[in-house]
């Protein structure tokens, strides 16, 4: 099997499996989130100049990015777990090992809590993919979506924007935005991944001044 048709074959299993679990998992995680980290990572890679075969392990690295969450419904150790996920299916198929590595790894260093950084092209644009789909207005309508799923209160009444008093994103969504993805553009591995992080942010950051009026009855 040539790599095109290997990767229409696994974005339909992949499709499948997120149908297939539809319920176990929160909308935030859903086949419509791979989509969008596709399609950032293909504009980063077209501007990186990133060969066609390479285009191609990446697209196989987004799709099976998150492929434990609707599997197993939670978001723990999601991207090691992913990575054996993939490595089992890849290896099924066909694909050659050293390709199997870079998907892999990829998929592995990909989230923010591994802390782990990207050591080449492929993983590098799936990290920045991915975290820009945490930011701007999709990042936040994400965070609330996560937030209800996992049954945190919207905000802290008393402080809604967390300025003297801790942190707390266990308890309140909306603290989630300075515990975490503030800190994102910071970490981007590529100049256009950054520039456009910073731009998303600013936009989250509007819509989170706005909501913090709102919520005291203002305009």
């Amino acid at each position: 099997m040539d790599l095109h048709s290997l990767v229409k074959v696994v974005e339909g299993k992949v499709l499948e499996i997120y149908l297939s679990n539809k319920g176990n998992y929160p909308s935030s995680h859903d086949f419509l989130h791979v989509k969008r980290v596709l399609n950032n990572a293909l504009m980063i890679a077209d501007v990186m100049g990133l060969s066609e075969h390479d285009k191609l392990l990446l697209t196989l690295a987004c799709l099976l990015h998150d492929i434990s969450i609707p599997i197993f419904g939670v978001k723990e150790d999601h991207a090691v777990k992913s990575a054996e996920y993939a490595k089992a299916m890849l290896l099924d198929l066909g694909l050659e090992s050293t390709d199997i590595d870079i998907v892999c790894n990829a998929i592995r260093v990909h989230s923010w809590s591994s802390g782990l950084t990207s050591m080449d092209a492929v993983s590098m644009i799936l990290q920045d993919a991915d975290r820009l789909d945490a930011l701007g207005v999709i990042g936040f309508s994400r965070m609330m979506i996560y937030g209800e799923f996992a049954g945190r209160v919207m905000y802290f009444e008393p402080e809604i924007i967390p300025r003297f008093r801790d942190i707390d994103d266990a308890h309140y969504t909306i603290d989630h935005v300075f515990s975490k993805l503030i800190h994102i553009p910071a970490h981007m591995n590529t100049d256009v991944g950054r520039r456009i992080a910073l731009d998303r942010l600013k936009t989250l950051l509007w819509l989170i001044k706005i909501l913090s009026l709102e919520i005291k009855g203002l305009s």
